[in-house]
Order: C-alpha cells, then sequence, then structure tokens
C-alpha cells in the first residue's frame, strides 16, 4: 500500500485510523496529537506516505468538528481526552 491516495475523504480516514491506533496504545487519559506523529504512524503502520501540510489540514477539520482543544505551539497539536473517545468516529 505505497500509492499516494489524493482525495480529501481518503486523508481524512487514513488521519482517523492513525487517531485510532494511538488511542488503543495509549495508557494515560490525555493524548496529544499533531501532523509529524500522525505522519510517522501512517508511514510506520500503513505504509502510506502524504505531505505533512494536507494531514494537518486533515487533522484541523476533525479537531475543529470533535471541538478539540488547541494546544498553542509553533507545530499545531490538539488535546483528546481519551475517556471521552473509546473509539474515535469521524461523523458523516
Amino acid at each position: 500500500m505505497s500509492s499516494k491516495p489524493a482525495s480529501q475523504e481518503t486523508i481524512l480516514e487514513f488521519v482517523k485510523r492513525a487517531i485510532n491506533m494511538l488511542l488503543e496504545n495509549q495508557i494515560s487519559d490525555t493524548l496529544i496529537l499533531s501532523s509529524h506523529k500522525i505522519n510517522s504512524i501512517l508511514k510506520d503502520k500503513c505504509g502510506v506516505n502524504f505531505k505533512i501540510d494536507r494531514i494537518g489540514r486533515a487533522l484541523s477539520k476533525i479537531a475543529k468538528q470533535q471541538e478539540l482543544k488547541r494546544i498553542s505551539t509553533r507545530i499545531p497539536k490538539y488535546e483528546l481526552k481519551a475517556s471521552r473517545f473509546k473509539r474515535f468516529r469521524l461523523p458523516d
């Protein structure tokens, strides 16, 4: 699976899958999401390579829909409470 899917829906699905993988292995209640962390998960586990800015845009869209708290750093990061999301689902 080393092709580069281009559509925004595909990127959103991959980002959602990466967030679910992170939630499965999370020990603490708070998960910090960043485009770099999601990119490394997608490269290692799914074998796909997207540009960081496209992952960041998809993550921003998901964070806005789910009303996640944004952490003010140079690289946009979002705080996800694991107790609130046992399984991350993107609304249709």
